[in-house]
């Protein structure tokens, strides 16, 4: 049965953790959860941005540089953060590692250093070459982490893989037939089961990152003016369930050509609805949800 290999494939080190994904894609098929199997996609095939990562992939590590001076004499010294602008100030605190499971656990296997570097890009290293020390030159620069790091994010999936499923076993069963006859209601409990063990729970993005979060929601959603199926499907997408999917039509019935006045049913629906808003499977703050509610409303009424 499809829950119990994939359980006996997350205890078991010895097994490939490519292979326990895969069972994981098959999974989210059966399933039909989006969610799981985007994530299980982008953790075989390696994420596209550092924006998308994990928490897990995210890790502490300061860096080095390499200085040169006349007649080639060089010192290494490490690049406080402060240092630098501040959308660069990540590339002297944290390492964002987007290379594929499979990659990781290759490199994990291979060479016999107890640490793994993280180079600067040259781009980098050109911006700040005659920033940092006067009379140097910065000729490199590099994030140091240990192998068990590395380790440790194989580990984590392995571990949040297993918890999810055995959360689900409890929920829907352990039958492969259990898994293709999920009602409604249990496949929002999966779905909740997957967020809290797969991404850590209900993380809720705070106002110093409102606008980043509306803008990513946003540019997701491609809502067409005056088009209710359309702006239902987005809503769902966003965490909104049928029910709060009625009272929002009933709003807008109720408010007629007073479209989202401050003190009509539609904006009474945003504000209360505001704390259920998903992006990426995480909920958002209040505030945020409120922000991306609205903008998708103005959409759908015509006024953006």
């Amino acid at each position: 049965m499809l829950l119990d290999e994939i359980i006996g494939l997350a205890v078991d080190n010895k097994q490939p953790i490519t292979t326990l994904l895969r069972k994981c894609i098959v999974l989210a098929h059966q399933l039909k959860n989006e969610r799981l199997r985007k994530w299980a996609n982008e953790e075989l095939n390696g994420y596209g941005s550092i924006d998308s990562l994990p928490d897990y992939r995210v890790l502490p590590a300061p860096a080095t540089g390499l200085f040169v001076g006349p007649g080639w004499a060089r010192f290494e010294q490490g690049i406080p953060s402060f240092a630098l602008e501040n959308d660069d100030r990540k590339f002297a605190e944290s390492v964002y590692v987007a290379q594929s499971i499979g990659a990781l656990e290759h490199l994990l296997r291979s060479g016999s250093d107890s640490s793994i570097s993280f180079p600067w890009n040259a781009n980098l290293v050109a911006i700040y070459q005659n920033k940092l020390q006067r009379g140097w030159q910065l000729f490199s620069a590099q994030q140091v982490i240990p192998k068990s790091a590395i380790a440790g994010i194989v580990d984590t999936v392995r571990t949040r893989v297993l918890n999810m499923t055995l959360e689900i076993q409890l929920e829907i069963g352990d039958k492969d037939e259990d898994l293709k006859n999920v009602t409604p209601e249990a496949s929002k409990k999966v779905d909740q089961t997957i967020v809290n063990n797969i991404f850590g729970g209900n993380v809720y993005v705070s106002t110093g990152h409102s606008t980043m979060a509306a803008t990513t929601v946003q540019q997701q959603q491609n809502i067409v003016v005056g088009d209710w199926e359309n702006l239902e499907r987005v809503l769902k997408d966003a965490g909104i369930a049928s029910t709060e999917l009625k009272e929002l039509s009933e709003a807008v019935k109720s408010d007629g050509s007073h479209k989202l006045k401050e003190d009509g049913a539609v904006m009474g629906w945003i504000k209360a609805n505001a704390p259920r808003v998903l992006a990426g499977g995480i909920k958002m703050g209040a505030e945020v949800g409120k922000a991306v509610l609205t903008e998708m409303l103005m959409k759908y009424y015509g006024l953006k």
